[in-house]
Order: C-alpha cells, then sequence, then structure tokens
C-alpha cells in the first residue's frame, strides 16, 4: 500500500452512521505522498493496537495504559458505551469490522488511532474484564499504519490535547 492508496481508502471511508470513518481532524492535503505505509495483520495488528493513543482525554494514554490501570478515563469511556449498548453489541456479534487505521509518528513511537477508538476499547474490555474470546476476530484484523514526516501538522496534536500536549 502507498501514502496514496492509504489516503484514498481512509479519507474516503464512511461508516454506518454515514460520517467519515475517520474521526479525527486529517489535514489530508499535506500527507507526504512518500509516506512509508505499512499494514499489519492478525495477532501483530492487534498487539500494535495496544500502542496505539486514542484522540481522547487530557493526555494522550495508550490503550495498554487504560486497560492496565483501568483509571477514572477508561472507566468514564467504558460506562458510556455500555450505556450506549455497544459492549454488549461486541459481545453478541463479535468484532464485524476488524480493520483499523493509525497515523503514526515517522520512527512509530506515537500512534494515534484514526478508525476503531471504540470498538478497539470495547472489544479489550471484554477480553480483559469479561474473558470474552476474540480469538476468531482477531485473525480477521488488520491495520493500515501510515508513518508521518510532518505527524504534528497533519494531525494537531496540540489541539486534540490543547493543555498536555508534549511535541514528539
Amino acid at each position: 500500500m502507498t501514502a496514496e492508496d492509504f489516503i484514498k481508502k481512509w479519507q474516503g471511508s464512511i461508516n454506518y452512521h454515514g460520517l467519515p470513518t475517520v474521526g479525527i481532524n486529517v489535514q489530508w492535503s499535506i500527507i507526504p505522498l512518500d509516506s512509508k505505509v505499512g499494514v499489519l495483520s492478525g495477532i501483530k495488528a492487534w498487539e500494535r493496537l495496544y500502542h496505539c493513543v486514542p484522540p481522547w482525554f487530557e493526555t494522550p494514554q495508550t490503550f495498554r495504559n487504560l486497560v492496565d490501570t483501568k483509571n477514572s478515563d477508561y472507566q468514564q469511556i467504558v460506562r458510556e458505551e455500555t450505556e450506549q449498548g455497544k459492549i454488549e453489541y461486541y459481545h453478541t456479534k463479535g468484532l464485524q469490522e476488524p480493520f483499523f487505521c493509525v497515523f503514526a509518528s515517522q520512527d512509530g513511537s506515537f500512534n494515534l488511532l484514526g478508525d476503531g477508538n471504540h470498538r478497539f476499547l470495547d472489544c479489550i474490555h471484554l477480553i480483559h474484564y469479561q474473558n470474552h474470546n476474540f480469538d476468531e476476530d482477531i485473525k480477521r484484523t488488520s491495520v493500515d499504519i501510515i508513518y508521518l514526516t510532518n505527524f504534528v501538522d497533519v494531525l494537531r496534536p496540540d489541539v486534540i490535547w490543547k493543555t498536555n500536549w508534549v511535541d514528539i
């Protein structure tokens, strides 16, 4: 997959609500077309997602950190997802859309999950706290990752995390 393929795939992607799949503000037009793109699948893709950061809260936190600490931020999202029936949906239906996209810093040290934040959190909550088996879904998981030389310009993390952003 090339950067142009990544842009075409994810910029034009629409979810079941009729909204853009990538729900964060992305400056698509300034993504360098020579950006490196990687595609992971199966367990490698799933493991990479744990190291991604959702665009939530006041301070960037990886999904691994959220699950490991089970902090108030994590509890807040789980409560919201439970109230909206999403946790139960994934419990009964499984992960119907195991496809994700990630925007990474050039060296891959910072990974912002562009699509699938709620899906991933709901599923890992079920795995870690309700012993739900997602093995078949994990086998089908794929992650498209674009490594950006101009990450802070394309994603504007200083806008996402207004007060607690430390430049990467």
